[in-house]
């Protein structure tokens, strides 16, 4: 299925001539899930991951690791999680997720930054 195609900064694709651009990512649907907090979406508010959760003294990583495992393989086109690492920075409050899935037909490995996790 095609979407539109976003860019690193979640910004829409324009080409040259001024069209959206379409692409099947199976990437960009992994990287949408994993940036998706929880309580988000108004029409279900269990969707999404509890990130805020992970911005506490002593952080569960393992479960948190656990919890994008899931996510991930929820992504249609997904057939086996490989790697999955979660990065907490304290001083700064962001996240590195950094993840390999497999599909029938590609290798994905990419990195994911979650911002911001809590503000003062």
């Amino acid at each position: 299925m095609m979407d539109i195609l976003l860019d690193a900064s979640g910004d829409l694709c324009i080409s040259e001539s001024g069209d959206l651009k379409l692409e099947d990512s199976v990437a960009q649907k992994i990287r949408i899930r994993l940036l998706w907090f929880e309580g988000e979406w108004r029409w279900d508010t269990e969707e999404g991951i509890p990130w805020f959760g992970l911005a506490v003294k002593n952080p569960d990583t393992d479960h948190f690791e656990s919890l994008i495992r899931e996510r991930i393989f929820e992504v249609e086109e997904v057939t086996e999680v490989k790697e999955v690492s979660v990065t907490y920075d304290r001083k700064t409050r962001d996240a590195v997720i950094r993840y390999t899935a497999l599909t029938d037909f590609e290798k994905i490995r990419e990195e994911v930054r979650i911002r911001c996790l809590i503000t003062e």
